[in-house]
């Protein structure tokens, strides 16, 4: 409504009209324009920096609960991982949705500030690309698997199951690597540190995941014709006995023959090495790598099939045994497979103790000390034909009973497979297939209980024993591994220093209480009782040279074998009961450089300790 002064008051009137004239003057001041224009500055900017806080908390929680998903995948907790995946996903859908609005991408256009912002979008982006296209499948085809139908029911292996979650992994392993390239391609050059970090963790996390998918897209394919899909098919399974230390574990004691078709699974009684089974093939069936023969005799490693790991290759001990197993039941294997009782001793921490008819109960905890040694200090008439066979007799039930668990359950499938998983990775679970593609694509994701083999970025050594006397000792030996190295040279290249520790735990008070299938045939092979002669073999990269080997600070020359282009150096030590005994080898690679150190290790019945450390180049000799 219009105001209209009264009459009788010209002050008022005059009031009025100065006060129209200050607020049009109002408008005009610059004061005011600074202020709005100021506003419109400011209110993007705090619409941002609220944005990009809450997109920043919400990436960083995600990141959080992406380690717990990690824990509860692997321990196939479904639903926690399930429950894990929503809150990473609501996190991330938040992170996106606050990155993608037109202001933020319009602020993108600015100096400095729009380089912070992209990069924040394109990291939110890309994590909710790996939740949608890597994550979420693979927990869902695996949430829609009972783990229990994943272990053998009644004899079988279901095959639908690992049919249906090949193309899956294969999906994901697809879209890991695209994702991967997409974080890599973010440019956080001249951005605040945050973000660079941000990009880091996430590049880090996805790339510890790569190996295992990649592990899972090479054997999952494999798995439904080895478990019989296209025909029936037979493997060798041999026995290691670690408690008589050879290259690759321990002597093949016995086999047994697995046939599979459709899943079925059937297992043989054991075959004992020994016993005269097998003939002693005169001459070798099968010659090896140029200097290997001065190393392993061919007249034993390829004639008698208990010595058929004493060369540290898998793919030799098999080749050899397919040979032997052709000539003496005539027919060949499909593949062999090598598990030692260290590697059962595992298995059945997923199972709940059996009795066997002996009166022991066989566990995780009880069944490596019952074979490797019970059995021999309980057996001991004095005969050893008979002992052989007591002993051989348990051996055989607990072979069958643990296969007979497996095969009916009950199991606990995370920690069966957490058992198969240290079993590989410690050398004690071995797999060879007579089938070209199949071992070629085992290799791809590193074969064990090979050579090692050395790269741009690790030098590999090979750190090997084996029992000389014939006795069951390995049981009371202890190893310890120390890895140094260092730039101490001139030329650049490396000194690598490889230090290995060897205990006796005998008792010397207990010696003469230890049975014979325990000490071996001292006498015969002139050593004194329970006292261990060991054959050791330090095999170094090819190229690389032996610059200086001590036994116990006594330097010694370098034996100068070679097998297949490894420098190896071999010699016999002596351990009496309770005595040590430390080798250590230094080893000069070809290449300049200071590169990583890595071992590879006869799986003994006692676990190894392995140390790296720096080296200390006034320790080194002068060259």
């Amino acid at each position: 409504m219009k105001y209209v002064a009264p009459a009788h008051s010209a002050g008022t009137r005059r009031h009025v009209r100065a006060y129209a004239k200050r607020k049009k003057r109002f408008y005009r001041r610059m004061w005011f324009w600074a202020a709005l224009a100021t506003m419109v500055v400011l209110l993007p900017a705090v619409w941002l920096g609220i944005r990009g806080w809450i997109a920043k908390g919400a990436l960083e929680s995600a990141q959080t609960e992406i380690t717990t998903l990690k824990t509860k995948a692997a321990a196939l907790d479904i639903d926690g991982a399930k429950s894990s995946l929503d809150l990473i996903d609501a996190n991330v859908d938040t992170a996106v949705e606050l990155t993608s609005d037109p202001i933020w991408r319009l602020a993108e256009g600015f100096p400095s500030l729009g380089k912070n912002l992209t990069a924040v979008r394109e990291l939110s982006v890309a994590t909710q690309a790996v939740l949608g296209e890597v994550v979420e499948p693979i927990i869902d085809v695996v949430g829609e698997l009972d783990p229990a139908s994943l272990a053998p029911r009644d004899g079988a292996i279901d095959l639908a199951p690992f049919v249906k979650i090949i193309p899956a992994m294969a999906s994901a392993q697809t879209a890991l690597d695209s994702s991967l390239a997409d974080i890599a391609a973010i440019d956080t050059t001249g951005t605040i540190p945050q973000l660079d970090a941000a990009r880091v963790r996430v590049s880090t996390l996805l790339s510890s995941v790569k190996p295992a998918l990649e592990l899972a897209n090479t054997v999952l394919p494999l798995l439904p014709p080895a478990l019989g899909s296209e025909g029936a098919r037979r493997y060798a399974v041999m026995f290691q006995n670690n408690a008589e230390p050879r290259a690759l574990g321990g002597t093949a004691l016995s086999f047994a023959v697995v046939t599979v078709d459709q899943g079925k699974i059937v297992l043989s009684s054991p075959i004992p090495a020994g016993s005269g089974v097998f003939p002693y093939f005169d001459p070798p069936l099968i010659t090896f790598a140029e200097g290997s023969q001065n190393i392993f005799p061919p007249s034993s490693i390829a004639s008698f099939i208990p010595n058929v790991t004493t060369r540290p290759s898998f793919v030799t001990a098999a080749t050899v045994t397919q040979a032997m197993w052709e000539r003496t039941f005539g027919y060949s294997l499909d593949g062999v497979i090598s598990v030692d009782p260290v590697f059962l001793g595992y298995v059945m921490r997923a199972a709940d103790p059996i009795q066997l008819s002996t009166g022991d109960t066989l566990s995780g905890d009880t069944l490596v000390p019952l074979l490797m040694n019970t059995v021999y200090q309980r057996f001991n008439t004095g005969d050893q034909d008979a002992d052989n066979a007591s002993q051989d007799a348990v051996y055989s039930e607990v072979v069958s009973a643990t296969f007979a668990r497996l095969m009916g359950g009950p199991l606990r499938p995370p920690e069966l497979i957490a058992a198969i998983q240290q079993g590989w990775s410690e050398n004690r679970l071995l797999i060879w297939s007579a089938r070209a593609n199949e071992e070629a694509a085992l290799a791809t994701v590193g074969l064990p209980g090979e050579l090692p083999l050395s790269d741009t970025t690790t030098d590999r050594v090979g750190v090997y024993i084996q029992d000389y006397v014939g006795s069951k000792l390995g049981y009371y030996l202890q190893q310890s591994v120390t890895l140094a190295h260092g730039v101490c040279r001139p030329d650049g290249r490396p000194t690598e220093r490889t230090t290995l520790d060897l205990t006796s735990t005998v008792d010397p008070a207990a010696a003469e209480s230890l049975s014979p299938s325990i000490v071996g045939q001292w006498e015969f092979e002139g050593v004194k009782r329970a006292q261990q002669r060991l054959i050791v073999m330090l095999y170094a990269p090819p190229g690389s040279e032996f610059t200086s080997v001590t036994i116990n600070g006594d330097q010694v020359a370098a034996s100068g074998h070679y097998d297949a282009g490894y420098p190896v150096d071999l010699r016999i030590v002596h351990l009496l009961p309770g005595e040590k005994v430390t080798l250590s080898y230094d080893v000069v690679p070809i290449a300049p450089g200071d590169r990583v150190m890595e071992a590879k290790m006869t799986p003994l019945v006692n676990p190894t300790v392995l140390v790296n450390s720096p080296l200390d180049c006034a320790t080194v000799p002068a060259s």
